[in-house]
């Protein structure tokens, strides 16, 4: 081939520039790009990344888990030599990040009490983000993607936490204090980061009509099972039922259609004629009213629909969890001291029965 020829200066071009130029966001995505698959991170995914609503530190905890950047037991073992590799929560497993935030058992009872019932599923080879992609595409099926990625974010984070207290302060996981923390950060979160305009008066309790009772219902799970709850109460407000019910399993999203078909249940021993059960599930509300559908929930719906003509009127309503926090407070409280059944109104503590706030 022989030197070159021309007469022109030599000079340095960066190549993943048109420009020729250095910047730093190219060299960061070639970065990006060389930890993880070209197939599964594409720049625009990144992008919708750092544009997320989600706290800062959520974002760079995501880039971390989905570069392979965090320093899980497998990515330290293909640098140093280390002995145990297994997973500090379950040590059934290797620590990869998969199995760590995805699959490990510890994870999936955190994603598991989630208020939309969906949880990875394991032995599939799912990667992490395959579910994130998951949980970017639930617009499709009516769900709000800002609010579930948002609790998903709470939910990696507090993964991440309960591992290092494990590994560094020798503490023993306790799932079910995380999941109240989970659940009260993104309570406290969702209204700085994802706030929705509401009329005045939305999200404020109001009692029903005259004539009309008004049930509301809420879940508590836990590990193994979980408790519904209902409380009816009158157009003064007055409570005048309060029913829970122990269920043998932890699904979020079935607890809380099993807690409106008790509400049904309550209504129709109590002979009611003008119902209306409040619920602050918006996946159960929408497929009571025939609005969504979910396998899930089919025998709930059914028996919802069957029982309706039982009354003069009966309508479900979603409402906020600021509007719901009288049922709340009652599955909580009947879950830790498991008492079920008809409950007597005056053995309640009073101050359970709120409207505004969480006991």
């Amino acid at each position: 081939m022989g030197p070159p020829r021309g007469s022109g200066i030599d000079g340095w071009m960066w190549t993943l520039e048109s420009n020729g130029n250095f910047s730093t966001k190219s060299a960061y995505v070639a970065q990006a790009m060389e930890r993880t698959p070209q197939s599964n991170v594409a720049p625009a995914l990144w992008n919708k990344l750092w544009n997320s609503n989600i706290m800062e530190r959520h974002k760079v905890l995501w880039w971390c888990i989905l570069s392979q950047a965090l320093p899980v037991r497998a990515v330290i073992k293909r640098r140093f030599q280390i002995e145990d590799t297994r997973c500090p929560l379950c040590g059934l497993g290797d620590e990869t990040m998969e199995h760590l935030f995805l699959t490990c058992d510890v994870a999936m009872h955190l994603w598991r009490s989630s208020p939309w019932g969906i949880f990875p599923v394991g032995d599939t080879g799912i990667r992490v983000w395959d579910w994130v992609k998951f949980i970017w595409s639930l617009n499709n099926r009516g769900l709000r993607v800002e609010e579930v990625f948002l609790y998903a974010s709470i939910v990696v984070d507090n993964i991440w936490r309960m591992r290092n207290d494990v590994v560094h302060n020798n503490c023993s996981p306790n799932i079910h204090n995380c999941i109240d923390l989970i659940c009260s950060s993104y309570a406290e979160t969702h209204s700085s980061l994802l706030p929705s305009p509401s009329p005045p008066g939305k999200d404020i309790w109001t009692p029903p009509p005259l004539d009309w009772i008004k049930l509301n219902c809420d879940v508590r799970v836990g590990l193994e099972s979980m408790c519904t709850a209902v409380v009816a109460r009158n157009h003064l407000g007055r409570v005048i039922a309060i029913h829970t019910s122990r269920l043998d399993f932890s699904e979020a999203l079935v607890g809380e259609a099993a807690a409106c078909c008790l509400a049904v249940s309550v209504a129709l021993d109590l002979k009611l004629n003008y119902v209306i059960v409040e619920s602050d599930s918006r996946l159960v509300i929408n497929a009571l009213n025939g609005k969504a559908s979910h396998w899930a929930l089919e025998n709930y719906v059914s028996f919802c629909s069957k029982s309706s003509p039982s009354f003069m009127c009966c309508t479900f309503s979603n409402i906020s969890r600021n509007c719901n926090f009288a049922a709340h407070n009652v599955a909580k409280w009947a879950f830790t001291h498991q008492v079920y059944g008809s409950i007597p109104i005056s053995s309640v503590p009073v101050n359970i029965l709120c409207n505004d706030h969480e006991v």
